[in-house]
């Protein structure tokens, strides 16, 4: 549960509030704007479903009939949260907490309202010094639609749905005093972990947001949303002035070969997903990004282990764990989460992209000719990749292409 001092009912509304069975789509704002993406959440049955969506990653929380409570990150990706949690020996059990956790100097989300189109969106007025918590709770079947809510957790109602089997769904929302818990984990996004995300260019409409997630049976599902600010943000032209090297440097990149088998859910390998070793040189400019084939991604099926014409909608998503060095530095991880699919004639294997940046002072190993007020920033595949096999041609391979990024640290 979330910590802090309950501000009492402050929280004003926009439209009509709590809705009533419908989707509801909602925010913190200020001034009449988001201070995060939007989150909608509805039910269909006797299950409700959660997501939130902006460029670049998609969220979709489950709260099934059955008490289990499921996150996907993409299209394939589950995680098992916490199933639901009994509160005291009432008749509420909860299913997660949104936390969103903006703070001075953090963007705005922009287009939010108006890719809604003719759909309503609620924003949440919060005042700075206060961070919105919201709740889905579940109420037993048989309670009152108006019964009251757990201590602790008695804030406005913004949502509120029965479900068929006679019990209720209630998304709560409170305006809370900035925890110490809070403000450590803002300061730790925007001060230590320093995550960027690289555009090919800057507009000045980019947002980006960071999620946290911790699930357990003592402290239920807990989702910290950080908005990020100017510093998360680089563009793939940047060139500072005055700063680029005359000359090239070069630097001696390694990558282990790796392997991952895709698997049925009938438990037979269906598939071998393999990485090959590299060993080459390749030159940064300072400031200029640097474009390279670098290895190759295969892929070999097994026919005697499929059936044509029978798919397999999604196989369970596999690890492909590859950990490469530049100038003897390594990032702390690499790995490649594969998610494919059978349409009953052709497999196809998706590989996302996967990036770090290098800071000789966050290595064990420093990278060899990095000065410790520079960084490499790291991406592959450059685009995500998608390999094909079908049952007649059982092997497909694609060059695995990297962008490498010699620049100033922030």
């Amino acid at each position: 549960m979330a910590e802090g001092s309950k501000v009492p009912n402050e929280m004003a509304k926009q439209g009509k509030l709590p809705i009533e069975g419908k989707a509801i789509r909602f925010g913190p704002g200020r001034n009449d704007k988001p201070l995060a993406a939007l989150w909608k959440i509805w039910a269909e049955g006797n299950e409700v479903y959660a997501t939130s969506r902006f460029p670049g990653q998609t969220i979709h929380i489950s709260v099934h009939e059955t008490g289990q409570v499921h996150c996907r990150l993409a299209a394939k990706q589950k995680q098992d949260f916490a199933p639901l949690m009994r509160l005291g020996i009432g008749p509420w059990f909860h299913a997660f907490e949104l936390r969103f956790l903006w703070s001075p100097g953090a963007l705005s989300p922009t287009g939010q309202l108006e890719s809604l189109k003719k759909k309503l969106g609620h924003l949440i007025p919060t005042p700075e010094g206060l961070v919105l918590h919201v709740n889905l709770l579940i109420g037993c079947s048989g309670i009152p639609l108006d019964s009251s809510l757990p201590v602790g957790l008695n804030g406005p109602t913004l949502w509120r749905r029965p479900l068929p089997d006679g019990r209720i769904a209630v998304l709560v929302g409170r305006l809370l005093s900035l925890s110490n818990q809070n403000r450590e984990m803002i300061r730790y996004f925007h001060e230590e972990l320093k995550v960027t995300v690289t555009k090919p260019t800057l507009t000045g409409r980019e947002y980006s947001e960071l999620h946290h997630m911790s699930w357990s049976a003592e402290g239920g599902n807990i989702i910290q949303v950080v908005p990020m600010g100017e510093e998360a943000l680089r563009s793939a032209q940047e060139v500072p002035a005055g700063q680029i090297h005359p000359m090239p440097r070069r630097f001696h990149f390694r990558s282990p070969r790796s392997t991952t088998d895709l698997i049925a859910p009938n438990g037979y390998k269906v598939a071998v997903v393999e990485m090959g070793e590299v060993a080459e040189q390749i030159e940064l400019t300072k400031g200029i990004p640097k474009i390279a084939e670098l290895g190759a991604l295969s892929m070999k099926i097994e026919p005697d282990n499929l059936i044509a014409g029978s798919p397999i909608k999604a196989l369970a998503p596999r690890r492909m764990v590859c950990i490469p060095s530049v100038g003897e530095g390594s990032p702390r991880s690499w790995e490649y989460i594969i998610d494919s699919r059978f349409d009953g004639s052709r497999l196809a294997a998706v590989v996302p992209k996967q990036s770090a940046a290098l800071q000789n002072k966050n290595l064990v190993q420093p990278v060899n000719g990095l000065g410790d007020d520079e960084e490499i920033e790291m991406v592959a595949p450059a685009e995500t990749l998608e390999l094909t096999a079908t049952l007649d041609q059982p092997s497909t391979s694609n060059q695995l292409v990297w962008r490498f990024t010699l620049r100033d640290r922030r």
